[in-house]
């Protein structure tokens, strides 16, 4: 059996209130690739932009590691689920049948062997329970599904994909939004099945998996408008290399499937971690996708140039907002000063200041300083690397 090493293995039990962070179940039953049943019910949690809605629907899946699954821990993914609520998304992010709480339900999302995998019952059951989740959400009074976006981590990446067919009910997204539930986009990141750690690029018969690559394409030739995809992986991946990956791409895509396919630079010792390590990669690669397809609002948080002329000095600490200039503050500003690029450092004039470095430190940063700021107005960032950005609201 492969093993996909998801990195988010297990996750941390953290919450995120100003995002109205939730846990919905929702039942489903699924056929193993024995013919055997498994079902449960699926934790799902749910992020939401403040304000009534409706909310067009993001529904983010997570990857495998089938020795750590026993292992997983409720899956969230919060930084991917910030950059689409700021696009003015809800979110949805389950944990599948076979991890974590569910894992002693079964494994249908298995490959059972290396030499003979059974790449199709695996994504048939992880597409279906995709396809559950939409539908669950679909039917919440504060979601509009007619505009979901579907995104995938690693072997969540192929049961987007393999959602797809599961969803014959389900018309592709039209350019003015639908009536009912309707899928817009796919966007798969590093994805893949029977990855093999100790095989670097090597995983179980990819040939097989791009036969199952070409079936799920051909299955778009029946549409009158196939979903568009978006592949993104990492130049490092060494789970699945790049050589076998764009020829599943290229086989989904010769079939029928409607197919972007865009390589991205290294992250950090493992490309296969993009997803999750590699934010400020993905994010305006995401945006510049979707933009063309009606989304208009950007979830990526830009880096501004070093120095933008009329801007207080960055490290003129007299400059920061009076109201909240307090001892503490000032020595949090003088930390985030000394700290490696790229770094963040977010308040809101009042009591509530944070920063934050590495990647997506923009995101994290404003996350951070929301943290129990409920009762005052919002976070926002005041300097990003060397420029002063803040403005008064």
């Amino acid at each position: 059996m492969g093993s996909d090493r998801s990195p988010s293995v297990p996750t941390a039990a953290s919450w995120a209130p100003d995002l109205r962070e939730r846990i919905d179940r929702v039942p489903v039953r699924v056929t193993d690739a024995a013919g055997r049943i498994v079902s449960g019910e699926l934790p799902v949690t749910v992020f939401r932009p403040a304000g009534p809605g409706p909310f067009p629907l993001a529904l983010i899946n997570h990857g495998r590691d089938w020795r750590e699954r026993g292992r997983y821990g409720r899956q969230r993914y919060e930084s991917a689920a910030r950059f689409f609520v700021r696009k003015g998304y809800a979110v949805a992010v389950p944990l599948r049948l076979g991890y974590g709480e569910l894992a002693a339900a079964g494994d249908p999302e298995t490959n059972v062997r290396c030499d003979q995998p059974r790449y199709t019952a695996a994504l048939n059951a992880a597409g279906q329970q995709v396809a559950d989740v939409l539908r669950f959400m679909a039917a919440q009074p504060d979601i509009d599904a007619s505009r979901t976006v579907l995104v995938g981590q690693s072997v969540g990446g192929l049961a987007a994909l393999a959602a797809l067919p599961q969803l014959a009910d389900v018309a592709p997204a039209a350019p003015t939004g639908s009536a009912g539930p309707a899928v817009l986009a796919v966007i798969n990141v590093s994805g893949g099945h029977g990855g093999r750690p100790e095989a670097a690029a090597s995983p179980c018969r990819p040939d097989v998996l791009e036969q199952e690559m070409s079936r799920l394409g051909s299955l778009q030739r029946a549409r009158a408008r196939a979903i568009p995809t978006l592949w993104l992986y990492a130049d490092n991946d060494h789970l699945f290399g790049t050589r076998w990956p764009r020829q599943w791409a290229q086989a989904y895509q010769a079939a029928g499937g409607a197919m972007t396919w865009r390589l991205l630079p290294p992250v950090g010792q493992e490309g296969h971690r993009l997803f999750t390590d590699g934010n400020d990669q993905w994010q305006p690669v995401v945006d510049a996708f979707l933009r063309p397809l009606g989304v208009d609002i950007p979830g990526a948080l830009l880096y501004p140039p070093d120095h933008d002329p009329g801007r207080a000095d960055v490290a003129d600490l007299s400059a920061l907002p009076s109201s909240s200039s307090s001892p503490e503050l000032q020595r949090l500003y003088r930390a985030f000063l000394a700290a490696p690029l790229p770094r963040a450092f977010a308040m809101n004039g009042q009591s509530r200041s944070s920063f934050a470095t590495g990647d997506d430190a923009q995101s994290r940063a404003l996350a951070r300083c929301e943290e129990g700021a409920q009762a005052e107005d919002p976070c926002r960032l005041y300097a990003v690397n060397r420029t002063v950005v803040w403005s008064q609201p």
